[in-house]
Order: structure tokens, then C-alpha cells, then sequence
């Protein structure tokens, strides 16, 4: 699991990276989820969780260089 302290040392371009990938494996888990090829539903929370915490993260570094605490 993503720590956001952990994700605000990253850059931008990782978190995009990080980011692109937490929604194709969303996308791959529905889809599993609608075929029943999975039992993991639970895993399309955790990952809809860490992608919060990302756009979190940049929301907060954006701001931050826009001079707001």
C-alpha cells in the first residue's frame, strides 16, 4: 500500500506513472470482476484508495508551488 509521505518525495512524472497504472489495473479488476474470472473485488477499493492518495499528493505539491500552504 502507498504511503502519501512516501508519494511526496516522488516526482510528478512518477506519480503520473504510478497513477496510469493504478487505473489500468482498476479497469483489468472490473472487467475480471463482471467476466468472474476474480473472487478479489476487494482489491478495486484499495486500488481506487491509492489513486485518491496520488491525486491527493499532486493537488497538495501544485498548490504549494502556487504559494498556498
Amino acid at each position: 500500500m502507498l504511503k502519501a509521505k512516501d508519494l511526496k518525495s516522488e516526482s510528478d512524472e512518477e506519480l503520473d506513472v504510478k497513477l496510469e497504472t493504478l487505473l489500468r489495473e482498476v479497469f483489468e479488476l472490473r472487467s475480471q470482476t463482471l467476466d468472474s474470472k476474480t473472487q478479489k473485488t476487494h482489491l478495486i477499493g484499495q486500488k481506487r484508495k491509492e489513486i485518491a492518495r496520488i491525486l491527493t499528493v499532486k493537488k497538495e505539491k501544485e498548490l504549494n508551488r502556487a504559494g498556498h500552504k
